[in-house]
């Protein structure tokens, strides 16, 4: 088995921790990994799982989270979606094909925990064609592309370097020319990882901005809304830099809840709904009162004396082509598959669950309750949840973590085996990437408050005594989260 990524002397920043959010300042965890086969070891503590939860429902539970990542690996999209022999072919994930040809020059450009990966396969499939590019990824994520200047900054809270990275994407798109061809890779952070600041507003007003957001529990399209316009990017803007006459396909990779495209990454190639009225009521909604400069530029536009995001009249647009390539469903589905090739009962439950991480768990253990226990089953869920912080006090963990504790205390059976799991691998502040529940957690959890450490959102050190944390690194994609319960063929009845 040879390696095809190491993961040795990682270095990557939290998401959403608490120290961030209270101090705008980033906190870095360190865990030292082996390489391993991206494919048959994703989950990284695979062994150490499978041999303390060596039921078959877990087994089927840690390896159908593997086949649902792999299926959404940033190279297997773009090898599916884009074919180039002299004409570009380009499908969607609702099979919509778009087919395009003589351009003098091909441009990459984009931001995101998937770019990396897209401009990898990208660079490969236009046989030579790369006339250059830039892209900016996460902290962590290693990508070296020849042609393609690759940026490293901070993720959900930008950065100076996230703004260098924006930068070089811009010098780039101003050598485009009229007949020239740009692909703009759009995955989730890609919002964080490519910021550029409205006139008169700084990164530190947008960071603080985004922190103050975040801790507020607002959903990823309100905090979007905002960032579009505190930005000369997001929200379309990104098409202002470009020459209105040349041709632009982004491959948008969707992390959001409805696939909307005009979410993901804050949506800098489509036309934008949102209003500076809007994002002006989302900040009263959540009570957020400053940075000055920035609730005075979001003031300013909604009084009509700034300049909106492009709509979709605007002529730019015409030349435009967003070309959905991945998505939640589409985990959700090759998990499903394979679990019904192993003889169970499979159902997508749907890849829109939102609200509050406690609830979602609390409903599928709920829902799981009331199965019949005398069939094998398996229900897979997906969507992006929030956790409400406290104002202080908080412990490590994420939403994935935070949804399998609340399904863990709720949970009334103990034959089955739930798995919850970021696809993008860092959940939360933590360095896991998710949890889970089986018939060894419930019973070791006896004599655990577990009400405590929901209540401090402390899910990591719940389940880290446990032994049923999930640790995959950066896995390279983002499609939100997923979420499995499993009831395995001839396993014992529900107790």
């Amino acid at each position: 088995m040879t390696p095809c990524c190491e993961f040795d002397n990682l270095y990557y920043a939290c998401d959403e921790c608490d120290f961030c959010l209270q101090t705008t300042k980033w906190s870095f965890y360190k865990r030292k990994l082996s390489a391993v086969d991206c494919h048959d070891c994703l989950i990284i503590n695979k062994r150490e799982l499978s041999s303390f939860h060596d039921d078959k429902c877990s087994l089927l539970a840690l390896a159908a989270l593997e086949v649902a990542i792999d299926s959404v690996k940033p190279a297997a999209l773009v090898k599916r979606a884009v074919k180039f022999n002299k004409k570009i072919s380009v499908r969607d994930i609702n099979g919509k094909i778009l087919r395009l040809q003589n351009f003098d020059r091909i441009y990459i450009v984009g931001a995101g925990k998937a770019a990396g990966g897209m401009a990898s396969a990208l660079a490969l499939a236009l046989h030579g064609r790369l006339a250059g590019g830039a892209i900016t990824v996460p902290y962590g994520v290693r990508a070296k592309i020849k042609g393609i200047s690759v940026t490293h900054a901070s993720h959900p809270v930008p950065d100076r370097s996230g703004l260098e990275g924006t930068k070089k994407i811009l010098n780039v798109l101003k050598k485009v020319q009229k007949n020239d061809l740009v692909f703009v890779l759009i995955s989730g952070g890609g919002s964080a990882l490519m910021p550029f600041p409205a006139s008169g507003v700084s990164l530190a007003d947008k960071k603080r901005i985004t922190v103050l957001l975040l801790r507020s529990g607002a959903s990823i399209d309100e905090i979007n809304a905002v960032r579009k316009h505190l930005s000369a990017v997001k929200g379309g803007q990104l098409l202002r830099h470009i020459d209105g006459a040349c041709t632009v396909i982004s491959l948008i990779v969707s992390d959001v809840v409805g696939d909307d495209p005009e979410v993901i990454a804050s949506g800098p190639t489509c036309a934008d709904r949102s209003t500076f009225a809007d994002a002006l009521k989302i900040l009263k909604k959540y009570h957020i009162k400053g940075p000055d400069a920035a609730l005075a530029h979001i003031v300013s536009g909604a009084k009509g004396e700034i300049k909106e995001t492009p709509k979709s009249w605007d002529p730019m647009f015409s030349h435009v082509h967003n070309m959905m390539i991945g998505n939640n469903a589409t985990a959700c589905a090759n998990a499903v598959s394979y679990l019904k090739k192993q003889g169970m009962h499979g159902v997508h439950l749907g890849s829109e669950f939102d609200g509050q991480a406690r609830d979602f768990g609390r409903f599928l253990a709920r829902l799981s309750s009331d199965l019949d226990s005398t069939r094998s089953f398996a229900i897979v869920a997906g969507g992006e949840t929030t956790v409400k912080l406290n104002r202080s006090r908080n412990g490590v963990g994420g939403r994935n973590q935070e949804a399998a504790l609340a399904c863990l205390l709720e949970l009334k059976r103990h034959d089955i085996a739930v798995v919850f799991m970021g696809t993008d691998g860092i959940d939360g502040n933590s360095d896991a990437a998710g949890a889970l529940v089986s018939r060894k957690t419930i019973a070791l959890a006896i004599d655990m408050d577990l009400q405590k450490y929901l209540g401090s959102h402390d899910s990591y050190h719940a389940f880290k005594q446990l032994h049923s944390l999930i640790f995959t690194g950066h896995t390279g994609t983002n499609v939100s989260d997923i979420a499995i319960i499993c009831k395995a063929p001839g396993f014992p009845a529900k107790q």
